[in-house]
């Protein structure tokens, strides 16, 4: 931030001393002043970032996967896709609940919050979400492919269905 400044006002004192044109003095000094705001406003936008990340991230192991689950309070989302983040946030939260509570999960092929964030905040960070949503889509493909298996019980040997048989008691 210091060496900003520094730059900045050395740049504005080349200028003054250098250009004759009072006019151009002055168009040349906004122009600078105004691109050492924006540097200074916007340009820590990615450390911005990566301190929230940093700070609202945790590590999961989810259906055997190391996972970085990312949850920002909402109060300190900025984004224009604030929205879509809360709603993917707690959706993934359940998702959260159902895994740890080993109940069944249905995950969607394509999330559209997912989507709509990378569209309208190209700064925010995804890649965590993506990451959790895989890891959700694989705990719900392996519980699909469990089958229920018919509850064992030693003192009835029927089969689990019942038998079909016509009026001279012969099998169907």
């Amino acid at each position: 931030m210091k060496l900003i400044r520094r730059l900045l006002f050395i740049m504005i004192m080349l200028l003054v001393f250098q250009t004759a044109n009072v006019f151009a003095q002055v168009v040349a000094g906004a122009n600078l002043v105004a691109h050492g705001v924006l540097a200074l406003v916007g340009g820590n936008s990615e450390k911005k970032q990566e301190k929230i990340i940093e700070k609202y991230s945790t590590q999961e192991k989810i259906s055997g996967l190391n996972v970085i689950v990312l949850r920002v309070k909402e109060s300190d989302i900025k984004s224009k896709a604030k929205n879509h983040i809360i709603a993917l946030q707690n959706r993934l939260t359940d998702y959260n609940t159902q895994y740890k509570n080993n109940q069944p999960l249905i995950a969607p092929k394509n999330d559209s919050d997912l989507i709509a964030i990378q569209d309208m905040d190209e700064k925010w960070s995804t890649d965590e979400y993506a990451s959790e949503l895989r890891a959700y889509k694989r705990y719900a493909s392996q519980q699909k492919q469990k089958l229920p298996a018919a509850p064992v019980d030693s003192l009835h040997t029927t089969p689990a269905g019942p038998v079909k048989k016509d009026s001279t008691g012969v099998k169907l």
